[in-house]
């Protein structure tokens, strides 16, 4: 399947709760996803099936903890590596944070 195209992987900026990773396939496909940290620690490995033509792949990244990743995608013999950045969550601000801080 060479003519397959494994394309920009994106993340939901404001809650990090989904990342969307779009593909071509010349025929129905699965693809493969395995997202490792930067010490190659596997922390989610999904297949989705595909059909022919463009596709969009989302997959749940919400559980994962802050910090850089790399997603492995692979359909057929076609294999592409996009980096992936979880930013740590922001906290609750206002008076419930002050209460908090007493």
């Amino acid at each position: 399947m060479t003519e397959a195209k494994i394309g920009k992987l994106s993340l939901d900026h404001q809650q990090q709760e989904k990342a969307t990773l779009q593909c071509y396939c010349p025929q129905a496909c699965v693809l493969t996803i395995d997202l490792l940290d930067n010490l190659g620690r596997p922390f989610l490995h999904e297949q989705f099936p595909l059909e022919k033509g463009e596709n969009k792949v989302s997959f749940s990244i919400g559980g994962l903890p802050a910090g850089e990743y790399n997603a492995w995608a692979n359909i057929g013999s076609q294999t592409a590596i996009r980096s992936l950045a979880i930013q740590p969550k922001k906290k609750p601000a206002g008076l419930l944070q002050r209460w908090f801080l007493w």
